[in-house]
């Protein structure tokens, strides 16, 4: 009997991976071939099981990050984290609606009323008057929010870190721009994800 537990322990050892993802993500894995587009509603299913995406990663850093709130069959409401400058990393609040069935498209909330920023140092928030500050410089060097839409190339999954890589393509008014490219990493281990860093 020791054994036979011994040897499955050691079954279990050898594959890191085998219990990775949840039953919806790997249905959504399952149907998936690399460089073909995924569709909107195994993203979503993929938006809803994530921990956090990591945009542009290198080496547990990334440019920007979204953390999906809210996934509905119309849209979902993510919180986007990135840097603002050397001190102060900001989060906000946006939405987004599914159309045609492969793209998620952004609406014109007003996300400068949920800015809120922490100091990088030691993460402590920023409030009162200079938060009220630094929301009047963040309008003034964004502009109004834009309406663009994204959507998705599968590229490849690592069980191993439970990850899960796409390639978010970026359209206005129906255009796709290919300088706009951008590799996402998906993390569904939330140990993993807490670690990563916004890169300034």
């Amino acid at each position: 009997m020791k054994t036979l537990l011994a040897a499955i322990a050691l079954c279990l050892l050898s594959l890191p991976g085998a219990w990775a993802f949840d039953a919806a993500t790997e249905a959504v894995i399952a149907s998936q071939k690399i460089g073909k587009p995924v569709a909107i509603e195994d993203v979503a299913r993929l938006m809803q099981a994530s921990e956090r995406w990591c945009y542009l990663e290198e080496a547990g850093s990334c440019a920007w990050t979204d953390v999906y709130l809210d996934v509905s069959p119309d849209g979902a409401e993510y919180e986007i984290g990135n840097a603002w400058d050397a001190t102060i990393d900001i989060a906000l609040i946006a939405h987004g609606r599914f159309e045609n069935g492969q793209a998620i498209c952004e609406t014109a909330n007003d996300w400068l009323a949920s800015v809120r920023a922490m100091r990088r140092d030691d993460a402590s928030l920023v409030g009162g008057r200079a938060l009220r500050d630094l929301k009047a410089e963040i309008a003034a060097v964004v502009g109004p929010p834009s309406q663009d839409c994204f959507d998705y190339v599968f590229r490849g999954v690592d069980t191993a870190t439970q990850t899960i890589t796409l390639l978010q393509r970026q359209s206005s008014d129906g255009v796709h721009d290919p300088a706009q490219d951008t590799l996402v990493t998906l993390h569904f281990d939330p140990e993993t994800a807490a670690q990563l860093s916004l890169r300034w």
